[in-house]
């Protein structure tokens, strides 16, 4: 017996969340970023911490300021859902002068040197999403940080049901 009539394992598939976090390079301007996908079970309580990031921010006829992004996900519940999947999902973006992130196999921390202009905001989003497979969630936000998101069936052979339009970086 099933718990979920809209679990696509009733028809031998599992579900897939494509995430990316990208920004503008800071010394080339071209796309940087990370992208990972992670079968949902795998989910639920999991935070992902993306990598730290430098950001740079050149205003007209002024110096150039730096950040350092540190930025994190996590799911802390899912349900299927006729044609797609609904997440709790917490997103949270922190650009200061100085980051670190401490993980269980290493440590990293960048600076901005204290004679540069530094960059500072935050974005905190803890919402209930709804993600029809194959459309994706995006959040744009402040330095050309972009967040997005997407879910897709895979069959039992391992290929893709639903296409996710995030590209590799």
């Amino acid at each position: 017996m099933w718990r979920n009539p809209n679990d696509p394992a009733r028809n031998k598939q599992y579900v897939v969340v494509v995430n990316s976090m990208t920004w503008p390079n800071a010394n080339s301007g071209k796309l940087d970023g990370t992208r990972t996908a992670w079968q949902l079970q795998e989910l639920s309580n999991n935070e992902e911490i993306f990598p730290l990031a430098q950001l740079k921010q050149c205003p007209d006829a002024l110096p150039c300021a730096w950040g350092v992004l540190l930025a994190s996900r996590n799911v802390t519940r899912y349900t299927y859902e006729p044609g797609g999947v609904t997440l709790d999902l917490a997103l949270n973006v922190d650009v200061h002068r100085r980051q670190q992130s401490r993980r269980r196999n290493f440590h990293t921390s960048i600076a901005v040197p204290a004679d540069v202009p530094a960059l500072s905001y935050q974005h905190v989003l803890q919402e209930t999403v709804s993600l029809p497979y194959g459309k994706v969630y995006r959040v744009d936000m402040d330095y050309g940080i972009t967040y997005q998101l997407c879910a897709q069936r895979v069959d039992a052979a391992g290929k893709p049901v639903d296409k996710c339009d995030i590209p590799y970086i």
